[in-house]
């Protein structure tokens, strides 16, 4: 197999066939990701304020679901996981239709984001294994646009949907359904129930889609020896690796992008409309821009890791983030430009924060062996749920008391930002042309005992 995987010109048709279907099976989760991203958090502000105001503490018990789900991928195989993963969304998903009980909703929040999540963990397992070296960036590029172009169709409409269904439901003009979405905390009760049944049939939506991903893994075909190495190996399998250095400095990097990534980010739909007061068909557009964005950053990854290296990229591109995060943190000065302003910022943050992520999901694969790889990537997990629980904790107990948290945050991820690039620049820069190289070694004098 390891033939296969040096060079394109003997690639495994089976392999090939794999990647293929499951960029249709992703790109059916990234129509879910353009509702479970946009309109659902939005939907669940409405129906449990609290738990959206500790949402990252759920997510966070959610990425330890993931982190116990991938320990068993070198056990059980691609295939099965991903038959796994869209029951658990649909499960989760469909719950949260069924009640307004903070608890159960806490519950389906983090089952539908276990399922949903595990989707974006398996493609870097999948694609190291099955797609030759000298194709992985371009391929988990591909893979990714394919995600990002259903996401950015279903986030686009997303918005105008609810309130096409609101005005159907009010019997009132699209325009006048439009301007009532801009500031929800204003409806009455007659008002606002609509206004949640709209967004209801847009959750419908989103466990049709995750239906149809179920099935087409079905189309899968899956040998053991795709997901472990061959017998001898195992016996010889060393978790020693992920106590390195190198490996250790890395999951710190990821932790403060992870810390400053979570205050901002889940909350866009939140921040846009309720606090800058953006109508919701608005959003979405600007949502879908951002998503956009994310598409053209991916195409460029190939050409800036072959032109930067693979550190010099992530680590440039997402300091000139932070400038961008400063301006968002003002949005409300902007005043009768804010949606242009905001919505161009955003663009803009979006495709420098994710030109580099087929390089680093790339990149991280080459630090363990095939057997180690599902277990890096759970530990990876298990870090970042630690670092959830306490985000949320602070965000609902301390940032988002009032208003003014959301634009607060944006400062708060500007630090963290900066010293996550300094760190990574500083001490990872030896790895710069790691994807170039057949093979990356970590030494035995890098364990730290």
């Amino acid at each position: 197999m390891t033939d296969y995987l040096e060079s394109s010109a003997s690639w495994n048709p089976r392999f090939k066939r794999n990647c293929f279907i499951f960029m249709v099976i992703y790109g059916f989760m990234g129509a879910v990701t353009g509702i479970t991203n946009n309109t659902f958090v939005s939907y669940l502000d409405l129906v449990s304020p609290k738990m959206i105001a500790g949402m990252n503490i759920y997510t966070a018990f959610s990425s330890i679901a993931m982190a116990i789900l991938l320990l068993y991928v070198h056990k059980i195989g691609y295939k099965k996981t991903l038959m796994i993963s869209p029951a658990l969304t649909i499960i989760g998903l469909g719950l949260t239709l069924m009640t307004r009980s903070e608890a159960i909703i806490g519950i389906a929040y983090i089952l539908m984001t276990t399922g949903v999540g595990m989707f974006d963990y398996m493609y870097p397992l999948m694609y190291a294994s099955y797609v030759p070296k000298d194709k992985r960036v371009q391929m988990m590029s591909l893979v990714m646009n394919i995600n990002l172009i259903t996401q950015a169709i279903v986030t686009f409409f997303g918005g105008k949907l609810v309130v096409y269904f609101f005005s159907l439901f009010k019997h009132i003009s699209y325009n006048k359904a439009s301007n009532l979405s801009g500031n929800p905390a204003a409806m009455n009760h007659s008002t606002l129930e609509p206004f949640i049944h709209s967004y209801q049939l847009l959750i419908y939506g989103a466990i049709f889609f995750t239906l149809f991903a179920l099935i087409t893994s079905f189309l899968l075909k899956e040998k053991r020896s795709d997901y472990q190495e061959t017998k001898q190996h195992q016996q010889k399998i060393s978790y020693k690796v992920l106590l390195s250095r190198s490996v250790i400095l890395w999951i710190t990097f990821l932790t403060l992008i992870r810390i400053g990534a979570l205050l901002i980010t889940p909350y866009f739909p939140i921040y846009l409309n309720n606090f800058l007061h953006i109508d919701r068909g608005v959003v979405s557009t600007i949502i879908t821009l951002q998503t956009v964005a994310m598409f053209i950053g991916y195409l460029f990854a190939p050409v800036l890791e072959k032109k930067l290296g693979s550190i010099n990229s992530i680590g440039i591109l997402t300091l000139l983030c932070i400038p961008l995060m400063l301006l968002m943190a003002n949005g409300a000065a902007f005043t009768a430009n804010t949606a242009l302003i905001i919505g161009t910022i955003l663009f803009a943050r979006s495709g420098l924060a994710n030109a580099s992520m087929p390089i680093q999901q790339t990149l991280q694969m080459t630090f363990v062996s095939k057997d180690i790889r599902p277990a890096f990537s759970s530990l990876i997990m298990i870090i970042q749920a630690g670092v959830g629980i306490l985000v949320g904790l602070f965000t609902r107990f301390v940032l988002l008391k009032n208003q003014t948290g959301y634009a607060t945050a944006y400062y708060i991820t500007s630090g963290f930002y900066f010293i996550a690039c300094l760190l990574l620049l500083i001490t990872l820069h030896k790895y710069n042309r790691a994807n170039m190289q057949k093979k990356l070694e970590i030494t035995d004098d890098e364990i730290i005992d």
